[in-house]
């Protein structure tokens, strides 16, 4: 006999009746075995039939409907106050009126808004020519001069010329890296550089 309900976790009192499952011979307390509706062993064959499943089949999915938002009450007049402006003070500068409705915002705080609604303008990355000019110099037999402005396809035929030379052909990337350095003004998106 187990010194414990399966249900409860409790153990069993000397004066206490436990019922034992016809079906596994667990013993339960007897408001735990009927509270549960049967035994509480899972895979016995005297626990409580499982809830049945919800199905739901492609052609239940394809026939439903989003549901239409009902539209918001309109407000309750009565429970709508209009208090007035305190008096200004002699000398105060002029009240800012609004003659339109502001734009809907999604946070704000006193008025302020996190999300600014004016236009952003694209984002252009800027390459300086400084370091167009550095990279091509210490670092051109890589190709690391293009990488940075934008031409990879360049970049990637100087550095296979270094490797796959394993640095034999090294001093002929560099020459080409020094060639560019002179005479590229703009980078691979046709920004020129600063």
């Amino acid at each position: 006999m187990t010194s414990a309900c399966p249900y409860c976790r409790c153990g069993f009192e000397p004066e206490e009746e436990a019922l034992t499952c016809e079906a596994c011979a667990t013993p339960h307390h007897a408001d735990c075995y009927a509270e549960n509706g049967g035994c509480t062993v899972f895979g016995c064959a005297k626990a409580p039939a499982d809830e049945p499943k919800v199905s739901i089949s492609s052609a239940d999915l394809s026939q439903a409907r989003p549901a239409v938002a009902a539209a918001p009450p309109p407000p309750n007049p009565a429970l709508t106050t209009s208090v007035a402006p305190p008096p200004r003070p002699p000398g105060a500068p002029p009240r800012i009126q609004v003659t339109e409705p502001a734009p809907e915002r999604g946070l704000s705080f006193g008025g302020y808004s996190a999300v600014s609604h004016a236009p952003i303008a694209p984002y252009t990355r800027r390459r300086t020519r400084t370091n167009y000019v550095l990279l091509g110099v210490f670092l051109g037999g890589l190709g690391v001069h293009n990488f940075y402005a934008g031409y990879t396809k360049r970049a990637v035929g100087q550095m296979l010329l270094t490797l796959l030379s394993f640095f034999f052909l090294g001093w002929a990337a560099w020459i080409w890296a020094l060639v560019e350095v002179c005479i590229v003004k703009q980078d691979g998106d046709g920004v020129p550089l600063l």
